[in-house]
């Protein structure tokens, strides 16, 4: 089984009203369909464009000040997942939960109208202290028609441990809608985005929000690229690469996931990772995991 992936490199630009945000989401979603995708993956961060349309204040207030779009943003993309029959992972939206607790929440969107969350679980320094979110606690995993899914954003993908019991319990594909500062965090995201399809044996799709907006200081970023990713064995390319996008140009980037290959890859590659972890000597305890179903 083939899967068509589209990761958006989605290029936040000054908008005075919400129709605004509305069309160039609409524009993204109709450029991805023309290569027939079975998921479209948004970045992280990328409703803080909504920001512009919100009065001046900190980027504390800022960034609480988005959960008032909360239900534009979900019936945009529920439209929008409806009406393409297509499965869209809507990047990140900062939402107040239902415990009064902040955080950056990623949504997956399915073509039926349903939809799931994953909260972020590690909180980048900057999160922590200038946003003050707060941190998931519950490490997900979602069924779709074709196989297993896992939601980690950005730096939830430079923590092995999350990748490897996503794996154990039957994910094939990883989607990482990230923001990166600068080009060291491009980097290492990268890396790690690589690193964790090579050593658990499945896909990673990871995204990049782009920024230039002086109202948006803490967000404005020239740095980032969509990558596409398989392990690296004689059943993909030599360097595990599919597609990876330019480096700070707003783009889609497209990519086939051969769901038969990787299975074979599990079962026949001359590097058997997830068949070759020593139980015996080391393991990792989580707290809880739950398999979320449709």
């Amino acid at each position: 089984m083939d899967l068509t992936v589209s990761a958006v490199q989605y290029y936040i630009r000054e908008i005075i009203e919400e129709a605004e945000f509305v069309q160039q989401v609409e524009k993204v979603v109709s450029q991805a369909m023309k290569d027939n995708p079975h998921f479209i993956v948004f970045p992280e961060f990328f409703t803080t464009q909504l920001m512009c349309l919100l009065p001046k204040g900190t980027e504390y207030d800022l960034v609480r000040g988005l959960d008032r779009y909360t239900g534009l943003y979900i019936d945009l993309f529920r439209r929008l997942s409806i009406s393409n029959k297509v499965h869209i992972i809507g990047g990140t939206h900062v939402v107040k939960d239902e415990n009064g607790r902040w955080v950056n929440r990623c949504y997956m969107f399915y073509p039926d109208g349903n939809f799931v969350y994953q909260d972020k679980i590690h909180l980048t320094q900057f999160e922590k202290r200038m946003f003050q979110l707060d941190a998931g606690s519950q490490l997900n995993i979602f069924d779709t028609e074709w196989t297993k899914v896992a939601l980690l954003t950005c730096y939830d993908i430079e923590f092995p441990e999350l990748s490897r019991k996503v794996a154990s319990e039957g994910a094939e594909i990883v989607f990482c809608p990230s923001w990166t500062e600068g080009m060291h965090g491009v980097h290492r995201v990268d890396h790690c985005a690589r690193a964790r399809a090579v050593e658990n044996q499945l896909f990673v799709v990871k995204t990049a929000t782009l920024s230039d907006l002086p109202k948006l200081e803490n967000f404005s970023t020239e740095a980032g690229f969509a990558g596409i990713y398989s392990p690296c064995d004689p059943f993909f390319s030599e360097d595990g690469t599919i597609v990876r996008g330019e480096n700070n140009k707003e783009m889609i980037v497209s990519g086939r996931l051969d769901l038969g290959a990787l299975r074979r890859s599990r079962e026949h590659s001359p590097a058997p990772l997830l068949n070759d972890v020593r139980d015996d000597i080391y393991s990792v305890q989580f707290s809880t995991c739950v398999k979320t179903p449709k």
